[in-house]
C-alpha cells in the first residue's frame, strides 16, 4: 500500500485534469448549444445521428459530472471497498465503450454513404465493429481485476491487457480512414462541387479522429511496457479519452449539419426559378448596332433550349450522399421534365444579339 504522501500528489493531478477537461466540455457545449438547438434537435426523431448526437451528449455531461466527484473523493482520502473500485473501474469500461461505438459508428455511417450503401461495405465494416466490440468484452474481466490500487482506488499498475483492447480500437479505425481515403482519392476527381466537398469534410473527420485516437493508445502502449514509466499514465487516460471522444461525437455530427444547411442555402430553390417567356410578346433589342431593326440586314432564328431547373431545384432539400436527385422511384416525372425556352436570335453582317 502506498503511503499518503505519494497518493495525494497523483490523486491531486487527476482532480487537475478532470476539472480542467470539465471546464472545456463546458465551454464547447455553451458555444455549441445554438447550433445544436437550430440544427440538430429538429431532426432528432428522423435521423440517427441526431439520436447519437443527443444521447452522447447529455450521457457524456452526466459521467464527467460523476467523475469529477469521484476524483474529489480520492483527493480527499476516503477509503473504498474493493467491491467499489472494480465497479468504478467497470464504469470507466463502460462508459469508454460506449463513448467509442458513438464515434466510430458516426464515422461508419459516413463510409456507408460514401459507397452508396452498398451491401459489400456494410458486411466489412459490421466485421470489424462487431470483432473490436468482442475483443474489448472479452478483455473486460481481466483489466478490471488485474489491476492494482490503492485503497482511494488510484491506479497503482495497469493490466497489460489494456494493449490488445487498445491494439482492437486503433485496427477498426484504421479500417474506417482507410475505407474513406480510398473513396475520397478513387472518385473525387470526377464529382460535382457539393459531392466534392461533403467527402473533404467526411476524411478531414475521420483523419482527426484516428490520428488522435492513435496518440492517446500509442501513449498508453507506452508506459503499460515501461517505456515511459508514471503512475499517472494508468490514471489519466480513461478522463482524456473519455473527453476526447465526448468532443470527436459532437463535432463530427454538428459539422455535418452545418454543412447540410449551407448546402440547402446554396441551392436555394428561389436560385434556380424558371424563366418565362411569352414568344408573341418579342420584340427586338432597343440597341440598333447589336440588332439591327432593317429587313434587309437580319433574320431572326427561333431556338428551343431545355434547361433543367426544375429538377434542380430540390437539391439543397436532400443529402448530398443520399441518392439522385432524378430517377427515383417515388419521385415524380414532372420534377425532371425539361423547361423549353425560345430565344430569338439575330443574325446581320454587322453583329450579332440574342434575346429571351
Amino acid at each position: 500500500m502506498l503511503t499518503p504522501s505519494i497518493i495525494d500528489p497523483v490523486a491531486r493531478n487527476i482532480v487537475i485534469i478532470t476539472t480542467t477537461l470539465s471546464t472545456l466540455m463546458v465551454i464547447e457545449y455553451i458555444w455549441s448549444f445554438t447550433d445544436e438547438i437550430r440544427l440538430v434537435w429538429p431532426r432528432f426523431l428522423k435521423t440517427t445521428e441526431a439520436k447519437i448526437y443527443v444521447v452522447t451528449r447529455y450521457a457524456g455531461v452526466a459521467g464527467q459530472s460523476f467523475n469529477i466527484w469521484f476524483a474529489f473523493r480520492m483527493v480527499s482520502g476516503a477509503p473504498n471497498s474493493p467491491s467499489t473500485c472494480r465497479a468504478w473501474y467497470l464504469y470507466q469500461t463502460l462508459m469508454t465503450q460506449c463513448l467509442l461505438l458513438s464515434v466510430e459508428s458516426l464515422l461508419m455511417l459516413r463510409v456507408y454513404k460514401m459507397y452508396r450503401k452498398g451491401k459489400s461495405i456494410c458486411a466489412l465494416l459490421t466485421v470489424f465493429g462487431g470483432a473490436q466490440l468482442a475483443a474489448n468484452a472479452a478483455s473486460v474481466r481481466s483489466v478490471i481485476t488485474g489491476i492494482s490500487y490503492t485503497p482511494t482506488c488510484v491506479i497503482i499498475s495497469p493490466h497489460h491487457s489494456r494493449i490488445y483492447v487498445g491494439v482492437s480500437i486503433i485496427v477498426t479505425f484504421m479500417v474506417i480512414l482507410s475505407t474513406m481515403l480510398w473513396r475520397f482519392f478513387g472518385s473525387s476527381s470526377g464529382l460535382s462541387e457539393a459531392p466534392r466537398a461533403w467527402l473533404k469534410l467526411a476524411v478531414r473527420d475521420g483523419s482527426c479522429t484516428t490520428i488522435a485516437i492513435m496518440m492517446i493508445f500509442i501513449f498508453m502502449f507506452l508506459c503499460n511496457t515501461r517505456v515511459i514509466n508514471t503512475q499517472m499514465s494508468g490514471n489519466i487516460i480513461f478522463y482524456v479519452l473519455f473527453s476526447f471522444l465526448w468532443f470527436a461525437a459532437g463535432r463530427i455530427v454538428l459539422h455535418h449539419a452545418k454543412f447540410r444547411n449551407i448546402q440547402g442555402d446554396i441551392n436555394d430553390p428561389r436560385l434556380t426559378q424558371t424563366i418565362e417567356v411569352d414568344p408573341d410578346d418579342i420584340r427586338p433589342f432597343d440597341d440598333s448596332d447589336a440588332c439591327p431593326t432593317s429587313p434587309s440586314d437580319f433574320e431572326v432564328e427561333s431556338t428551343e433550349v431545355s434547361t433543367p431547373f426544375d429538377s434542380m431545384s430540390d437539391a439543397g432539400t436532400r443529402d448530398i450522399a443520399d441518392g439522385h436527385l432524378c430517377g427515383e422511384d417515388n419521385m415524380q416525372l414532372s420534377r425532371c421534365a425539361p423547361t423549353f425556352i425560345l430565344i430569338e436570335r439575330c443574325i446581320s453582317g454587322r453583329g450579332s444579339g440574342f434575346k429571351k
